[in-house]
């Protein structure tokens, strides 16, 4: 029989600035909660002095570089296990939801996540080596270990929560999980809702030679694909330009080519407009958690080209939003740059789309789709 909720906790490992954490998916999906039932707040708040006792106590050096490793060793998770634990006891709820896996409690838990150490194994078995660098802080033993810890967890949670269908399909296909225990609940848009429903979008008009890159981690996003595209097309059209946003510094060897705008980190309150001032959004992903970047670009009308892989085909229509590659082959990559550009009808389409785009990826659908699987798993 079917009950209410009455009291949801929700629990993750909180950064100093809580509106930042996971890049403010935690504050939105929260906030958004709280709009519709009792949520509370049972996560961990470690203070920056704390925080950074831990990550000097677990700092190594591993393939040349300082790293730390503190949210990955065994104490911590202990700890934060007991220390969620103690505030759900406290506050009585009747359900926790977990933002990554948090640990076994003692009632109904959830968990809402982007990918899984299953997923990571398979990615790094391909041997990209653009995988392999993002986590080189990690060493195989440590993520088998963490890979049979979320597998205990997964087998004891009452349900989980995937950020995009792709995901939900390697739960069941890699982790072993029940079709039944498997939901997909799609994100909201964090950083651009306000801007998608009160900027006007500029309309994508007249000529169209201006590219755009955004991604921290450069090389996992694929923008080292991305720029040798953008210099096979610059060979015969000297009037595209290509931006990048996201990395600390030039993240490739040599100056900055001809043609391209390095921009760096910017603030998040600015790539609305960033994404206004260009023409077609490009990242095909080596390895992409959901891809929210690609529902900003397509709600402020910008057409898109991702790979055939993860949640981008989910996010992009092939030929009707932008296009699919299926390679990371930089000649691949330019020839769809190349036919995008020139498809009016994929510009009109996006456009035609946008207010559509930003209604679907918002965070209160998200709650009340999370409120859902949870009173109807109880």
């Amino acid at each position: 029989m079917l009950r209410s909720l009455t009291r949801l906790g929700f629990a993750c490992n909180w950064d100093p600035d809580r509106t930042r954490t996971w890049s403010g998916t935690n504050w939105a999906l929260m906030t958004a909660l709280q709009t519709h039932v009792d949520t509370v707040d049972v996560g961990t708040h470690m203070s920056l002095p704390a925080r950074r006792a831990w990550q000097l106590a677990t700092r190594r050096r591993r393939n040349g570089s300082w790293v730390s490793t503190w949210e990955t060793t065994p104490q911590w998770e202990k700890y934060l296990r007991a220390d969620v634990q103690k505030r759900v006891t406290a506050t009585h709820c009747d359900a926790v939801l977990e933002i990554q896996d948090v640990g076994i409690l003692d009632r109904p838990f959830f968990i809402y996540q982007d990918l899984s150490y299953d997923v990571l194994v398979r990615e790094l078995e391909s041997g990209d080596e653009g995988v392999s660098h993002f986590f080189k802080s990690l060493d195989r033993d440590v993520i088998n270990r963490r890979r049979a810890r979320q597998h205990e967890v997964f087998a004891r949670a009452t349900g989980v929560m995937a950020m995009s269908g792709s995901y939900a399909q390697s739960l069941v296909n890699d982790s072993g999980l029940p079709p039944d225990k498997v939901h997909v609940v799609y994100p909201g848009a964090t950083s651009l809702s306000a801007d998608v429903n009160v900027t006007p979008r500029r309309i994508r008009d007249g000529s169209r030679t201006k590219l755009l890159f955004i991604g921290t981690t450069f090389i996992v996003k694929a923008g080292d694909v991305v720029l040798r595209a953008f210099e096979l097309l610059r060979e015969t059209d000297t009037s595209l330009t290509l931006t990048i946003v996201g990395p600390d510094r030039w993240p490739v060897d040599g100056p900055v080519p001809d043609g391209v705008d390095f921009r760096g980190r910017v603030p998040r309150a600015e790539i609305a407009r960033i994404m206004d001032e260009h023409d077609l959004f490009v990242m095909p992903s080596r390895l992409e958690g959901f891809g929210m970047v690609f529902v900003e670009a397509l709600a402020r009308g910008l057409p898109c080209i991702g790979r055939n892989a993860f949640a981008m085909p989910e996010l992009i229509e092939d030929g009707v939003t932008g296009a699919i590659v299926d390679t990371l082959d930089p000649v691949v990559v330019a020839q769809a740059i190349s036919q995008t550009l020139a498809n009016d009808a994929i510009f009109a389409e996006v456009e035609r789309r946008a207010d559509d785009v930003a209604a679907k990826f918002s965070w209160d659908r998200s709650a009340t789709t999370v409120i859902d699987i949870i009173e109807s798993s109880m």
